[in-house]
């Protein structure tokens, strides 16, 4: 059995505390339990408008002059802690809905949910941690459209240990809008510790989900996959542009669908903006850079909560902010029934640069840009939808290493 205070790493993980050498691949990994699962209607609102303002709130808490609050931070809820308000009282129910069944397979006082807000304009949408990957939310341009393809990892512990990239156990998404470009999520995961050059990211994607915002609903994935929400070639079918040279463009009966399923009445100012709570299941290890909410912004925000379980209640009228609305993470789940198979083009998409475990790379997509926006409209239409590579549609080529110079503009971009 692992020892509580060791850091022990199996394929990108902190081991279970069951751990020991010669367990088979299902004992040890029990969780995450699916490489990609959607919920649709996942979560209701009883007190929806007062809990987005709280969800803009955070998202734009900022550090001051006295460091009031953690520029960039995301936030970190020990499984153990009692929640202070309704966004940590959500965080906790999907950390308890990933782990129910994993009882003395994990450290109570060594895990928690890692969580964070995004409250962005319809066409801006990021969802990896603030600050983390070069996309810094401080900046007081508008965001742009792109969000940088990355991996959730514990960027702090990389920093002291080159080369390591621990992950969280399950990566979480839940929309509380229905517009924004959809996340995509791909069967890559990140180099192990003995690959110095990077080498293993080279070559080509064939697997990967697209999963587009409906108001309430959750996507789980496994934490060391590779994701972000290249709205160029996976767009918004809300905000899709017509391609002259493709002759192809988007009915605007679709657009009004979309446009028309927001409730301006209720989300008042916030009505438009792409809107998503994040959450990283973390097991037997906490995230060195993840802050617990400051107290003095938990008296900021505005949804009454109460905790269920206080026998002294201010309010016999008082009604939970949220309702989750899974029973269990196997039975809820939304049934992906249909595949998008994408093939090569002589008239390629494009070649993006970005910057992965710490290397220049060039992600080519090789499909022709009106197929990439087909199979988005089509995964609009089911929600979520797996997508098919052939090979060579999607390669990763590793280039050089970054400087720390370009680490540090691209922070500040």
């Amino acid at each position: 059995m692992a020892e509580n205070n060791d850091l022990i790493l199996d394929e990108g993980f902190p081991v279970l505390s069951d751990f020991k050498p010669g367990l088979s691949e299902a004992d040890r990994f029990p969780v995450p339990r699916d490489s990609f699962a959607s919920y649709t209607n996942a979560i209701t609102f009883a007190q929806r408008s007062s809990f987005l303002d709280d969800c803009a709130l955070v998202f734009n808490a900022r550090a001051t002059e006295g460091d009031e609050y953690s520029s960039g931070s995301t936030f970190f809820l020990p499984s153990l802690m009692k929640p202070r308000c309704a966004l940590e009282a959500l965080a906790q129910t999907i950390f308890k809905a990933h782990t129910e069944g994993l009882e003395g397979k994990f450290d109570p006082k060594n895990s928690g949910a890692e969580w964070w807000t995004l409250v962005l304009d319809n066409k801006t949408t990021q969802n990896d941690p603030p600050s983390k990957n070069g996309n810094d939310d401080d900046s007081e341009e508008e965001e742009d459209d792109e969000v940088g393809i990355h991996f959730d990892a514990d960027y702090a512990l990389e920093e002291q240990a080159s080369g390591v990239f621990l992950h969280p156990r399950v990566a979480t998404i839940t929309y509380l809008s229905d517009v924004g470009v959809p996340t995509l999520i791909l069967d890559k995961r990140s180099p192990p510790p003995q690959d110095r050059e990077k080498s293993s990211l080279n070559g080509s994607i064939t697997k990967g989900w697209l999963s587009h915002p409906s108001f309430g609903k959750h996507v789980s994935f496994d934490g060391r996959l590779l994701h972000g929400a290249p709205g160029e070639y996976f767009p918004s079918t809300s905000t899709r542009k017509s391609n002259d040279d493709e002759g192809d463009s988007e009915p605007q009966t679709k657009k009004q669908k979309v446009e028309e399923k927001t409730d301006v009445k209720e989300d008042g100012a916030l009505a438009g903006k792409r809107i998503t709570f994040l959450v990283n299941i973390w097991l037997n290890h906490s995230t060195m850079d993840a802050v617990i909410l400051d107290d003095d912004l938990v008296s900021k925000l505005s949804t009454t909560w109460e905790d269920p379980d206080s026998n002294a209640k201010s309010d016999e009228d008082h009604v939970p902010a949220f309702q989750w609305n899974m029973k269990d993470i196997f039975s809820s789940q939304d049934k992906l029934t249909n595949t998008v198979s994408l093939s090569k083009s002589t008239e390629a998409a494009g070649i993006e640069n970005i910057v992965l475990c710490n290397r220049h790379v060039d992600m080519a997509f090789n499909s022709s840009l009106g197929d990439l926006h087909d199979a988005s409209k089509l995964a609009a239409k089911e929600g979520s939808m797996p997508l098919v590579f052939e090979e060579g549609v999607l390669t990763l080529t590793v280039g050089r290493e970054a400087s720390d110079d370009e680490d540090e503009e691209s922070e500040e971009d």
